[in-house]
C-alpha cells in the first residue's frame, strides 16, 4: 500500500513542489490549502488520483481534526507522514523589510499561529494514529535565516526558530514510539509565490 503523506499549504509555492516529488515518488499526497482552492485542484488534476486537496486553516485546531477526518476517509488510511509547510501570507521582498524598531508583535504573532500552532494542531492530530502504526514522520519546513538572518524578515525568522525548537523537543518525546521529527531548512528560493 503507498504511503499517505499531507502537505500543509501545498496548494501553490514549494509546497506544490514537494507534493509534486512525493506523488512521482509513488506516494499519495493530501494537499491542504488554505486560500489557494484554484490552484489546490489545478495541482491535484496535474498528479492525477494519487493526490486530493482538502481545506483548512491548520491554525484553526477544529478545522485540522474535521481535515484529519475528511483524508481519512477519502484514502481509507490516516497520513503516515506529514510535512509542515504552511505560513501566513509573506511577501519576501527585502527592499520592503520592517527593521527591529518597526516590526509589531501582531505581525509576528501571525507567524506564530500558522507555523507554530499551525505545526502543532496538525501533528497532534496525528500522533494517535502513528502512535498506534508504531510508524510516522515528521518534516518540518525551516529557514537557514535563523542562522544567518542576512535579511531581516524578523517574523518569519522568529516563526521558523521556534518550529526548531518544537521540532527538537518533538523528536526527543515521540522518538520511542517510531515518530522522527526532522526540520529541512534552506535558503531563500530564487522564484516564490510569496
Amino acid at each position: 500500500m503507498k504511503k499517505l503523506v499531507l502537505v500543509s499549504g501545498s496548494g501553490r509555492g514549494l509546497g506544490s513542489s514537494i507534493a509534486r516529488s512525493f506523488v512521482a515518488n509513488d506516494y499519495k499526497v493530501a494537499i491542504n490549502y488554505f486560500k489557494s482552492e484554484e490552484k489546490a485542484h489545478k495541482l491535484c488534476d496535474e498528479l492525477g488520483s494519487d493526490a486530493y486537496a482538502f481545506y483548512a486553516n491548520v491554525s484553526n485546531k477544529s478545522e485540522v481534526e474535521k481535515m484529519i477526518a475528511e483524508i481519512e476517509n477519502k484514502f481509507s488510511q490516516a497520513p503516515s507522514i506529514l510535512v509542515n509547510n504552511a505560513m501566513t501570507d509573506y511577501v519576501f521582498n527585502g527592499d520592503d523589510r520592517k527593521f527591529a524598531d518597526q516590526i509589531s508583535w501582531d505581525e509576528i504573532s501571525s507567524h506564530l499561529d500558522v507555523t507554530l500552532k499551525g505545526s502543532l494542531n496538525l501533528i497532534q492530530a496525528l500522533i494517535p494514529s502513528m502512535k498506534n502504526n508504531s510508524y510516522g514522520r515528521i518534516i518540518n519546513i525551516g529557514t537557514n535565516l535563523f542562522q544567518n538572518p542576512v535579511v531581516p524578515y524578523h517574523d518569519y525568522t522568529i516563526a521558523k526558530a521556534a518550529l526548531l525548537g518544537l521540532t527538537r523537543t518533538f523528536a526527543k518525546d515521540l522518538g520511542s514510539m517510531g515518530i522522527t521529527v526532522n526540520m529541512v531548512s534552506g535558503g531563500l528560493l530564487k522564484v516564490t509565490d510569496a
